[in-house]
């Protein structure tokens, strides 16, 4: 069901092991069959999206990836422009994106705007950055006046700017050329101008998963490649590698950011783009951050961050983490539960910067894995199945996958607490002993490791 690569294409990345414990790597050419029960995930990017195999019962001296990675990926669809409706409760969206540690935004700037303007200066001042979406091509705010509301009137507060927003959803036979040609025009006002030539700009999304060999090589006129990708119910991961390996056509090696991704949860909608129940967007959310994580995307924006109160059965208005009266869905609560895990204040413990010494001694054949270092000492082990479904998005069939063990050894007798995002941000259970197993099913669990 799932088009993510199983187990067999994982490797870690060389940055993060240390090459004289590895050895010698499997190959992506291996065959599925024969690499799938010699194999564990520990995660790890490589610029083309493919990941590689590690062996089970190889040991592996990592340091892991700095927590800073990940708590700086998460950001939200919010709109800035009005005073009305949910989103004009702005104390309680500023709270909101704390309390999930979204640490950008996306918005459509407008000019002439004063509200829109000391908003986003508000945001800004609050450590909350912001992704400015320009207009569409012929529409009213040119690429030029942008960027010059951003120099004059939020200098400081716009972190990058963005290109037209699916345009070859929105164009016509020429939207190629149009697209290229505001793309260039937002490009060249942004760099011609001393104070926004250092914000980075980042190319226009397609809709649609298509359109990136007609709009070809553009690594002239953007700083950061971006993608666009629902799974529409299905598990995180979902034709992810695809969708970024389309994208390589359009930024090259440069980095790609994703700019919407999320869950619509309009049960009366029956057409494309499945309905996601909450509970399974709330099981769902924090493998949905791993997952790009992994393939070293480093900026996601969750749409959106609000429904929106006009049209309750309408797919586009029931994108939110929260209801419109501000309510918390699930998905909304196990990222704010992941995200108090991740920031939890410890004393140092141990040898800050030392290497992890541990091996996985059995899993899964869809064992996904990522290592990070707290700084303090202790790390997060993360685990989860890639293709553990609890939901048939076309029948809307509920699914119960069979538990699967992950073991993993340590190299030394280590205190060990459990979380699972999805259910709580309190510990689950805790131990001290040197080799742990994890029970795993669709949720993620987490493994906070520390010197006993």
């Amino acid at each position: 069901m799932s088009g993510s690569p199983l187990l067999g294409d994982v490797i870690s990345p060389p940055s993060v092991l240390d090459p004289a414990q590895t050895g010698p790597q499997l190959l992506s050419g291996v065959s599925r069959r024969t690499s799938l029960a010699a194999v564990a995930a520990l995660a790890a990017p490589a610029l083309t999206g493919r990941l590689r195999p590690i062996q089970l019962g190889r040991t592996y001296r990592s340091t892991g990836r700095s927590l800073g990675d990940l708590t700086g990926m998460l950001g939200a669809n919010v709109i800035t422009s009005t005073k009305s409706g949910p989103y004009g409760q702005q104390a309680a969206v500023l709270q909101a994106l704390r309390d999930i540690g979204a640490t950008w935004i996306r918005t459509r700037i407008h000019t002439g705007n004063r509200g829109q303007v000391a908003w986003i200066n508000q945001l800004a001042a609050s450590g909350i950055q912001v992704n400015g979406l320009v207009d569409l091509p012929g529409g009213k705010d040119s690429p030029e006046a942008l960027v010059n509301m951003v120099a004059t009137s939020l200098p400081g507060a716009i972190w990058s700017l963005e290109g037209p927003n699916e345009w070859n959803l929105k164009g016509g036979a020429g939207w190629v050329s149009e697209l290229v040609a505001h793309q260039t025009r937002l490009w060249n006002a942004a760099k011609g101008n001393t104070v926004t030539r250092n914000i980075p700009i980042v190319g226009p999304a397609l809709g649609m998963r298509k359109g990136y060999t007609e709009l070809g090589d553009r690594t002239s006129i953007m700083d950061w490649g971006n993608i666009h990708l629902y799974t529409g119910g299905y598990v995180p991961g979902y034709r992810t590698d695809g969708v970024l390996q389309g994208e390589r056509i359009v930024c090259g090696s440069k980095p790609i950011i994703v700019t919407e991704t999320g869950w619509h949860n309009a049960a009366g909608w029956s057409g494309p783009h499945y309905y996601t129940p909450e509970d399974v967007a709330g099981l769902y959310a924090p493998r949905l951050l791993l997952e790009y994580f992994i393939r070293d995307v480093p900026k996601l924006s969750i749409y959106q961050l609000l429904d929106n109160p006009s049209a309750p059965n309408a797919r586009e208005q029931n994108f939110g983490l929260m209801h419109t009266d501000l309510s918390r869905k699930p998905a909304f609560q196990s990222l704010a539960n992941l995200h108090t895990i991740l920031t939890r204040t410890y004393r140092t413990t141990g040898r800050p910067g030392q290497a992890a010494e541990f091996s996985f001694r059995g899993g899964p054949a869809d064992l996904r894995s990522a290592l990070v270092d707290r700084g303090d000492g202790r790390r997060l082990l993360f685990l989860w199945r890639s293709e553990a479904s609890v939901y048939e998005p076309k029948t809307r069939q509920r699914l119960t996958p069979t538990p699967a063990t992950a073991t993993i050894e340590w190299g030394q007798s280590s205190s060990i607490q459990y979380f699972a995002p999805a259910t709580s941000a309190n510990a689950v259970r805790s131990e001290v002993t040197s080799v742990s197993s994890v029970s795993l099913g669709a949720e993620m669990q987490i493994l906070e490791v520390s010197p006993s």
